[in-house]
């Protein structure tokens, strides 16, 4: 996956913002630059970069569980580089914050924004006429919103949590003499435990239990539970399992 930092101070992305290329496609009418720092002085809005900064999506909180998405990137980073650090970041938003719903708008002037809306899931909610101010008068806004229910039916990276976990979960289970899970192979099940597996190491513990146990009910697997927070011990009915950094050990197989 893309790495990525969640930035603290406004230089780099103003950096980005200010770029001669970038510029023209985000600055209002009647400004003159970006200036970012108020935004990141806000802790419930996240500002998420790519290591070089090279790019980076400011989210901000507009409401609890929803955030809107300004992106931007310098031209030498745009493409597949950008697309993948865009989902490196949303995955970012869902699994490390409370963020479920995000949102964006897409002037009718940039045509690659929509692109990107598109590309890494997002729905067309609406569409208003003259919506966006520009030098030569205002153009329609396109609405996008991309939602946790529509993210994670594609994301990349809970698949692959998924099959960590249950690996690990295995190993732990021989170590401590247990008798391994009988269930078959279930791509759904490893999907959805990834995804709540991410917020729990992420230190969204509520979220992930919360979310698996909503889809766990309905596809006819156990709901799991928290012990307790400190330390982060949950009862997924099989074992016990305690949380260590980024990694878990299990307490007990039952």
């Amino acid at each position: 996956m893309t790495e990525i930092v969640r930035e603290t101070t406004a230089e780099r992305i103003n950096a980005v913002c200010n770029h001669p290329a970038v510029r023209p496609w985000v600055l209002l009418l009647g400004q003159d630059k970006i200036d970012l720092t108020a935004i990141i002085a806000n802790p419930a809005n996240v500002v998420l970069m790519t290591l070089d900064g090279s790019g980076g999506i400011v989210f901000e909180w507009m409401e609890p569980g929803v955030y809107e998405a300004h992106t931007q990137f310098l031209p030498e980073a745009r493409g597949r580089a950008a697309l993948a650090a865009v989902k490196a970041m949303l995955a970012q938003m869902f699994m490390a914050t409370g963020a479920m719903e995000i949102l964006t708008k897409c002037p009718a002037h940039n045509r690659p924004a929509e692109a990107l809306a598109k590309a890494v899931g997002g729905t067309l909610e609406f569409e208003r006429d003259k919506a966006w101010l520009t030098e030569n008068g205002p153009v329609s806004v396109r609405y996008y919103a991309l939602r946790y229910a529509d993210w994670i039916k594609r994301a990349e990276e809970p698949p692959t949590l998924g099959e960590w976990f249950h690996d690990r979960l295995e190993a732990e289970t021989k170590r401590l003499g247990g008798v391994e899970d009988p269930h078959d192979d279930d791509p759904a099940h490893d999907r959805h435990v990834g995804a709540a597996v991410g917020m729990i190491l992420l230190g969204q513990v509520a979220k992930g239990i919360v979310l698996y146990n909503r889809w766990a009910r309905f596809a006819g697997y156990v709901p799991v539970n928290v012990v307790s927070l400190n330390p982060t011990v949950i009862d997924i009915k099989t074992h016990i399992v305690r949380i260590d950094g980024a990694d878990f050990e299990v307490l007990q197989c039952l």
